[in-house]
């Protein structure tokens, strides 16, 4: 059942406290750690700086949200290694956030989803349902809200 955890994480209080729970279950089942950042995709043509171009262009909002997404994946990757857990890998997707976890839990075979209750996005949340009710609902493995 905890063989191969995957671990949401877009840099929140929230998603932190669930690193750190999936670390301890990690632990006590010699479990692989997965962390996926999920970020929007936004083009250069929705970008306010896109039509006024420098001689230097800045990166594109997607690009920054990708390398925000990227780092932030690491990072937490990193400190699982660093407490303890060896079989870790840092994954960044482009992608509705909820649907793109649900389809990378199947396609890697994910048995347990780590979340934060609470994560970056509270007002599409308060509208549209949160992240992590979409997941638990959709996923078809077993799926730990951290509060």
């Amino acid at each position: 059942m905890f063989d191969k955890i995957l671990v949401a994480v877009d840099g929140s209080l929230h998603a932190a406290k669930a690193v750190d729970a999936a670390i301890e279950i990690a632990r006590k089942f010699d479990a692989t750690l997965v962390f996926l950042s999920v970020y929007k995709h936004y083009s250069r043509l929705e970008s306010t700086h896109s039509l006024v171009q420098g001689r230097e262009v800045p990166e594109s909002p997607d690009e920054t949200l990708g390398a925000l997404a990227k780092e932030t994946a690491e990072r937490a990757a990193a400190y699982a290694r660093e407490h303890g857990v060896s079989r870790v890998k840092a994954v960044s997707k482009r992608g509705p956030v909820a649907r793109t976890i649900v389809e990378f839990v199947e396609e890697q075979k994910i048995d347990t989803v780590v979340m934060g209750r609470r994560g970056l996005g509270d007002i599409e949340g308060l509208l549209l349902g949160s992240v992590s009710h979409k997941v638990c609902s959709l996923a078809e493995c077993t799926c730990v809200t951290v509060k």
